[in-house]
């Protein structure tokens, strides 16, 4: 792992050979880095603190320090790179967002960075993961925010393909860790929906869409519902992990959605998170199915969707053997 600071550039005989992924160090992020290294690809990672990301990659990956919401590090970063993959986690707390900015106006201060760095350095290609659901009429005010970063970016003239996940499914995902704590307990403490759907895709999925569509031109301009075929609550996610644990289904607690988003912008503002990023994901709306239509992509990949089955005990053998070294 090499460190690249803000205005660090490469080699002329390097140019256009690495893919810049922003949100490398995420629970998605780190898999799209070891699926594109693992392809053969040069990989460069922007990461506010790159002691993050030590024992993370190997030698392959350049660290280049910064954040998204500083045009000067993304342009950097994005100097000589070939294609620009985000997968960037806004509920976390942002240092660099500015007062009174909500987790929208955060990712799209960061995303309209990013398309100013491609156009001015001449890169064409970009990919963006966000949800399945996103419209500009959803009824989910998280849902809706995600459709104006599309907007932006299917505006901005680059070659942008956005992947559209339903439930990710792995390890270290603030979602399926959900399911994954609640398998392992007797009693579990829910803010879902009891009735909420959603599709399913297994992680290491996800991460090596991204790679097959990378120079994929079928795929441009375009946007895709991702996922297997398996349509799920949560309730019933649980009881199967459950089951696979050896493990008897635990009593589910749902917590009045209303209530959460009462108190959520007091978590907000005692987390440091940007407004919205609590109570835009459990307001008005946020109980809606996230099913979409995962049958578009699936002409343009060269392997099959995992189960959730499949996808649930890989996620649960890497939670049993963290949980064993830790």
């Amino acid at each position: 792992m090499s460190l690249l600071m803000g205005g660090a550039t490469m080699t002329d005989s390097d140019s256009g050979q690495v893919v810049l992924v922003i949100g490398g160090t995420g629970f998605l992020g780190r898999r799209v880095v070891s699926a594109l290294t693992g392809a053969g690809h040069r990989v460069r990672s922007l990461v506010r603190e790159p002691a993050r990301a030590a024992g993370l990659f190997d030698d392959r990956v350049e660290i280049a320090q910064g954040d998204m919401l500083d045009a000067d590090a993304v342009a950097g970063a994005v100097r000589q790179a070939r294609a620009v993959i985000v997968c960037v986690h806004t509920l976390s707390a942002q240092p660099a967002r500015k007062a009174g900015h909500d987790f929208v106006d955060v990712e799209v201060a960061g995303v309209g960075n990013i398309v100013a760095a491609c156009r001015a350095n001449g890169v064409d290609r970009l990919l963006y993961v966000t949800s399945i659901g996103v419209a500009a009429d959803a009824s989910s005010s998280w849902t809706r925010g995600r459709a104006r970063i599309e907007s932006l970016l299917f505006a901005s003239g680059l070659d942008v393909t956005v992947l559209r996940p339903g439930m990710i499914v792995g390890h270290g995902g603030s979602g399926f860790g959900m399911v994954e704590r609640g398998a392992r307990s007797r009693a579990a403490v829910l803010l879902s929906s009891r009735h909420q759907r959603f599709r399913t895709v297994a992680v290491d999925d996800l991460a090596h869409q991204l790679v097959v569509l990378l120079d994929e031109p079928r795929s441009f301009g375009r946007h895709f519902d991702v996922g297997s075929d398996d349509v799920l609550t949560i309730d019933e996610m649980m009881d199967l992990a459950a089951e696979h644990l050896g493990r008897r289904r635990p009593t589910k607690i749902h917590l009045p959605r209303r209530a959460i988003a009462c108190i959520a912008p007091l978590v907000e503002r005692a987390a440091k998170m940007p407004p919205g990023a609590i109570s835009g994901f459990v307001g008005a709306g946020s109980d809606s199915d996230m099913i979409g239509d995962a049958t578009a992509i699936r002409a343009l990949l060269d392997q099959p969707p995992r189960t959730f089955g499949e996808a649930m005990a890989q996620a649960l053998r890497e939670g049993s053997a963290a949980a064993a070294s830790s």
